[in-house]
Parts: C-alpha cells; sequence; structure tokens
C-alpha cells in the first residue's frame, strides 16, 4: 500500500499512504483539533447506548417471562428492527431539531431492538429446572428473577450490548453526517468533500478503536459479572 502511493501507482487524491495517515494523526491528536469531535460523537454514543441498555434490558426480561407480553410486542419489535432505522433521522430531527437529542433517539433506534431480542432469548432459555426448583424452595417471582433468571440470561445479555455496540457507532456517524457540526461523523463528511482521504482514514481509524474499547469492556465486564459462562471461562 505504501510503496503503490509513493511509487506513484495510486494517486494520492483516491488513497493516501499509511505514513501519511499515521502524520495525520499525531498531527489531530498534537493541535488537539480531534478532541472535540471525539468529545460531541462520545456524548451521542454514551447516552444513546444507555438508554437503549436501560429500556432493551428491562423488557426483553418482560418478553421472555411474559407469554402474553412477548405475544403482543414480538410483532412491533421485529417489524421496526427490520425496518432501515436511517429512514427514522428526518422524522426525528422534526420532533427533536438538529442537535444531540435527535442523534441520541437515532442511536437508541438503532441499538435498543438488538439488545431486546437478545435478552428475551437468553431469558426465554433459562433451564426451567432450576427455575421449578427455586419455586420448590419458596422463591418468589422476585427472588426467582434475581437469583436464577438474570445471572443464566446475563451472557445473552451482554451478547447483545455487544453486537449494538457496532450499530452504535453506526448511527452516530449517520446522524452526523446528515445533522451536524462536530462529530467524528462530520469529519468524514467533510474531508470527504474536500478529497482529503487521510483525514477519511483517520475518522474510520478512531471508530475501529472505539469499537474494539467498547467490546474488550464488555468482554470483562461478563467475566466479572458472569464467570460461570462457558464463553467467559474460555477467555
Amino acid at each position: 500500500w505504501e510503496a503503490a502511493v509513493e511509487g506513484g501507482g495510486i494517486n494520492p487524491l483516491f488513497l493516501s499512504s499509511p505514513s501519511l495517515i499515521a502524520s495525520r494523526i499525531a498531527e489531530v491528536f498534537a493541535d488537539g483539533s480531534i478532541w472535540p469531535h471525539i468529545a460531541a460523537s462520545g456524548y451521542v454514543a454514551f447516552w444513546g447506548f444507555l438508554l437503549a441498555i436501560v429500556v432493551g434490558v428491562p423488557l426483553g426480561t418482560l418478553m421472555g417471562r411474559v407469554r402474553l407480553a412477548r405475544d403482543t410486542l414480538e410483532p412491533f419489535i421485529m417489524a421496526k428492527y427490520s425496518s432501515p432505522t436511517v429512514a427514522f433521522l428526518p422524522l426525528l430531527i422534526i420532533w427533536f431539531g438538529i442537535g444531540a437529542p435527535s442523534k441520541i433517539a437515532l442511536v437508541f433506534l438503532g441499538a435498543a431492538f438488538v439488545i431486546i431480542i437478545n435478552t428475551e432469548v437468553g431469558v426465554s432459555n433459562v433451564d426451567r429446572r432450576l427455575i421449578e426448583t427455586a419455586r420448590s424452595f419458596t422463591a418468589n417471582e422476585l427472588q426467582i428473577l434475581v437469583k436464577v433468571v438474570t445471572p443464566a440470561a446475563l451472557p445473552f445479555i451482554i451478547a447483545g450490548m455487544r453486537l449494538a455496540v457496532g450499530r452504535v457507532l453506526i448511527m452516530v456517524v449517520v446522524a452526523e453526517l446528515f445533522a451536524s457540526n462536530a462529530g467524528v461523523g462530520y469529519l468524514i463528511y467533510q474531508a470527504g468533500a474536500l478529497y482529503d482521504t487521510a483525514m477519511i482514514f483517520v475518522g474510520v481509524i478512531i471508530l475501529a478503536v472505539a469499537g474494539i474499547a467498547f467490546n474488550s469492556a464488555l468482554r470483562a465486564i461478563e467475566r466479572r459479572v458472569a464467570p460461570w459462562s462457558s464463553a467467559a471461562a474460555e477467555r
């Protein structure tokens, strides 16, 4: 790649060399110009992801434990999950404006349904013998939920969060492409308009590193809170 660009085989206008990309990364971090964009994207990603967890885990648990709730809500959940989330952005901008709330709402819509579905699967697949054993020892529904269902479903819930991370980053970029004056997505869009391929790669690398960091953090959390799961034990 480096040799192809430096040797003239590839026009730098269309593809920057790795050394130029590395130089640009060092430059934007050294002068601090990248930090406001990372802060803007991080704010949207954090609150959108947090809201998706706060809503998605309880709703998925309800669907997994209550047949009526699952039969009632599942068609709507699957309809939304199957719909392109990006299509809702114009409506969200009309409702919330072009500020952070519309972007947070888009991130929430992109991430919540993955968490809901994974949580519902995890809760509904808890070994019935464990639940019946708890009942035989006079455990009430709340105790069963806290002591049996939640620990058994935790690996599925965390897996849903890990899957949602990618959708969070995608929705952040999409939202910033259409309605923003700051953020990593906005930076990528501006760089593309100026044919600054090095800066495009800077934005892409930042997003990739963020995805790796989020995933590693969730794996660490799984090892901490669910060490009995086979996936956590293997790691």
